[in-house]
């Protein structure tokens, strides 16, 4: 039961028609007709009787009848008392994150925050993850999702989970067959990578030098778009999470995991632990991990 399904049965029970019903919505009268018998299945009781003129109601749709309004009042004064939430929540918000994550997140992200948030005015910043951490710490940034690696002691932050990192390769590349490579062996191949300011890279680094391993790179690139053109050109490759892949769209590249060890970063949310986080701030923080829940 729903409140689409109350709504259609309130407003059939009030005309005393279908056809009269589904003049005064949006519906047809088939699709009025089949969420009432919906209703009737759920509840397992007969809420109308069809008479010469109409339907009127059981003595079952009745009794729903009376509660049905209650639940509707009740549904109204919620959905208000959420839209002045909303409307109350005004002010200017920075929030940045990686472009590695902003690219299957920011669209999604941005278009949720303004239907629910209009009266905030946002600024968003796709940038590498150590410029991100340097504007949350001078105070440019209000919130920002980080790499958990190297963080400063001055950030608050929010777990927001891990992902594992794979080898980006051309699909004719013979690494594309494998069903997965070793670490060892990605340090050995041409290596397309951000520079050291960014998290990724860190991390790349820390784990080359707990395993023992020589860590170099043949390009330095900062822009995902060139590394993953880059890589495309056969010029080398690249390592990402396979989602950022499958987000971006580029055709004949593919994902191989990494094993012995997994490469793992931490995903973060991260602001000032010297200023409180701002209403405009601490929705986004919920809305953002509300997203990182569903993916």
């Amino acid at each position: 039961m729903d409140i689409k399904q109350l709504r259609v049965f309130m407003q059939v029970a009030e005309v005393g028609s279908l056809a009269g019903a589904a003049r005064l919505t949006d519906l047809s009268q088939p699709s009025l007709g089949r969420l009432i018998r919906q209703l009737e299945t759920e509840l397992k009781v007969s809420l109308f009787r069809r008479t010469g003129r109409g339907v009127v109601l059981t003595e079952a749709g009745v009794l729903v009848q009376r509660h049905a309004r209650t639940l509707l009042d009740e549904a109204t004064a919620l959905e208000q008392a959420l839209t002045v939430q909303s409307e109350s929540i005004i002010g200017s918000l920075a929030f940045g994150l990686p472009p590695s994550i902003g690219v299957r997140l920011t669209g999604k992200l941005v278009e949720s925050y303004r239907r629910a948030y209009p009266k905030v005015h946002l600024s968003i910043f796709e940038t590498l993850s150590g410029d991100l951490q340097e504007r949350l710490l001078d105070g440019s940034l209000d919130i920002a999702i980080l790499y958990s690696s190297s963080l400063s002691a001055s950030l608050a932050t929010t777990s927001l989970g891990s992902e594992d990192l794979h080898l980006i390769c051309r699909r004719d590349h013979p690494e594309a067959l494998e069903a997965s490579i070793s670490f060892q062996e990605v340090l050995q191949l041409p290596l397309i990578l951000p520079g050291r300011r960014h998290g990724l890279r860190a991390l790349l680094e820390q784990t080359a030098f707990k395993e023992d391993l020589a860590f170099k790179t043949d390009l330095e690139v900062d822009s995902l778009r060139v590394q993953l053109d880059l890589v495309g050109r056969g010029l080398g490759y690249t390592i990402l999470p396979s989602q950022t892949l499958l987000a971006s769209h580029v055709d004949g590249l593919v994902a191989v995991p990494i094993v012995a060890p997994v490469p793992r970063r931490q995903c973060v949310l991260a602001w000032s632990r010297d200023r409180a986080l701002s209403p405009a701030a601490g929705v986004m923080r919920a809305l953002v991990m509300g997203l990182f829940e569903q993916t």
